[in-house]
């Protein structure tokens, strides 16, 4: 069996929020730089939500 050490890279926090017209909105947060790339995919799949 292998060690794997891991570094936390950073966080990534989604905000659900409903409008006036009941219709889901989302705000993606990131802490750091090195998960921008994963942010995006999220926002993109909330985007087609």
């Amino acid at each position: 069996m292998k060690l794997i050490l891991t570094v936390k890279c950073g966080t990534i926090t989604v905000s659900v929020y409903k409008d006036n017209l009941n219709r889901p909105f989302f705000k993606v947060q990131s802490d750091s730089e090195d998960v921008l790339p994963v942010s995006y995919v999220i926002e993109d799949t909330l985007f087609l939500y």
